[in-house]
């Protein structure tokens, strides 16, 4: 069972809640990898190796990632969803922009706001 944590990030830094999403997906079991889909996000894909219990960070880079637009995001997203056991998304604006779009693409029910 592999976890994918969508990372919060501003294409510099992470976001705090993407330390909390990859503390939730590490109690799942298993490998956690972390995507950090934006552009010129180098330094957040940077601090997201550094994330203790991090096996895998995925850095996808395009100027439509940019400002993390929903759509864009989501379909970064299926592109890789064939090879996780779990998409964890923080449970902010952004997550919860994206999570019901991936869910609904994937045929599948969405969790939400567990704590």
């Amino acid at each position: 069972m592999t976890a994918l944590v969508i990372a919060e990030h501003d294409n510099a830094t992470l976001k705090g809640a993407t330390l909390h999403t990859v503390t939730a997906a590490a109690q799942l079991g298993g490998e956690v990898h972390v995507l950090v889909a934006g552009h010129n996000a180098q330094g957040a894909a940077q601090a997201a190796a550094r994330i203790a219990g991090v096996t895998k960070v995925i850095h996808a880079d395009a100027e439509g990632l940019a400002h993390g637009l929903a759509e864009n995001v989501a379909a970064q997203v299926l592109a890789l969803a064939g090879n996780y056991s779990h998409l964890v998304f923080p449970a902010t604006a952004g997550g919860k922009n994206v999570a019901p779009r991936v869910a609904a693409k994937l045929d599948v029910g969405q969790v939400s706001d567990i704590t």
